[in-house]
């Protein structure tokens, strides 16, 4: 039997604290290697080991905040001030949300309210305490109203779990969840690598021992995506960094390093085009070498801070509101003339929501969508449309909104 075809509605977003890129990269690549998590999102998707953390801040809490609202710590001259968090601390404040605490003081909108305002259920898990300031920030007090269609209330995270110190809690609780009612959003925080750095060095054996429990999660939830084939179909994962480490020895605070710089972006999911480069599903984003890019620069790279609007993308849904770190897809629309004057439109699966429209004038500027409705196959999106022999026609995909 045939496979059934995909579409993502679930999305798994994951931080590695303190994965650093190249010395994940060199793990990987060593003779006998023995990461298959990591492994096998290599070789099923597309990976970068050279992407970015915030180009002013290589600590935790404001490179996750970053994530989630896709937005940097601090804003570049070329935007206006209120485009930054403006959370600098790192350390655990109970009493501290984003809201009050970040500068400018104002409401920061995240992938919560993105999900949660649109209908979807969202997920929290976290295993350093200092991360709650993200659920206290979308709680059901501080949360903003929802504006957009049915009023789904304040609360933008609707299942929140922390475990200070054990992440393999945190992944039981995720493949739990899988039973029924699946969130469409979940962001995990896996601290094991962070701690082994700070307390041996960044590439010691007890570091490489942490990434190894980092990477036996990973596989331990792909697993369970692939005893339920259906779940699978319909997810993706997205897994990055805060920050990598080694500069000096036993910190990561100072983002001038290439060291505390570089963090890896994997992106697994249906459509995703296995053993590529990250970098090559990006039309806005470009591999910096051993550059540190400023935030606004020509050519960015990939950063964690837009792994949240990655996550949305895949999801089908639009930008995080003022949200900075916006990646433009590589729409990937491929066009083949068929043999009977009709013409095949194909394009990549993990761009859902999109929407194939056509024209006739492009002078006149006039789109709508293609009929009959794009069909979803295993591994991308197919329409075929029949053509006026004397009459021109063009296609163009459009970005959920």
């Amino acid at each position: 039997m045939a496979p059934l075809p995909a579409q993502i509605r679930h999305v798994i977003h994951i931080s590695v604290d303190g994965l650093r890129g190249d010395l994940l990269h060199g793990l990987l690549d060593a003779p006998g290697a023995q990461y298959p998590g990591f492994s096998r999102l290599r070789a099923e998707g597309a990976v970068t080991f050279n992407a970015r953390c915030d180009f002013d801040f290589s600590s935790t809490t404001p490179n996750h905040i970053g994530m989630v609202t896709g937005l940097p710590v601090l804003a570049p001259a070329s935007a206006p001030s209120w485009q930054q968090h403006g959370y600098q601390i790192n350390i655990s404040v109970p009493t501290h949300i984003l809201q009050v605490n970040g500068v400018p003081p104002a409401y920061k909108f995240s992938v919560f309210d993105r999900v949660h305002d649109r209908g979807g259920r969202t997920m929290l898990l976290v295993s350093k305490s200092k991360l709650a300031i993200l659920d206290r920030s979308y709680n059901e007090v501080n949360g903003a109203l929802d504006l957009e269609g049915e009023d789904n209330g304040r609360d933008k995270i609707d299942i929140t779990f922390a475990n200070d110190g054990d992440s393999s809690i945190l992944a039981a609780v995720l493949v739990a969840r899988m039973e029924a009612d699946f969130p469409a959003y979940t962001f995990m925080h896996i601290f094991d690598p962070d701690a082994a750095g700070h307390g041996s060095g960044w590439g010691s054996m007890n570091w490489q021992l942490a990434v190894k429990h980092a990477d036996s999660l990973l596989g331990f939830i792909l697993s369970a995506l692939e005893l339920r084939p259906a779940l699978k179909r319909a997810t993706a994962l997205v897994v990055t960094a805060d920050h990598g480490g080694g500069v000096p020895l036993l910190t990561h605070v100072d983002p001038v390093h290439r060291e505390n710089y570089t963090i890896p972006l994997i992106m697994w999911g249906p459509g995703v085009p296995a053993g590529s480069d990250a970098y090559a599903l990006f039309a806005n984003r470009r591999d910096p070498g051993v550059g540190r890019p400023f935030p606004d620069a020509l050519d960015p790279p990939l950063r964690n801070t837009d792994t949240g609007n990655i996550a949305m993308a895949l999801l089908g849904l639009p930008p995080v509101q003022e949200s900075y770190f916006r990646p433009d897809w590589a729409d990937g629309l491929r066009l083949r003339p068929l043999a009977d004057g009709r013409v095949e439109c194909v394009w990549p699966m993990y761009l859902t929501g999109w929407t194939l429209e056509t024209s006739v004038d492009l002078q006149a500027g006039t789109w709508g969508p293609v009929d009959p409705a794009p069909v979803a196959e295993v591994t991308h999106w197919r329409h075929v449309q029949s053509l006026d022999p004397t009459q021109q026609r063009f296609f163009r995909l459009r970005a959920p909104r």
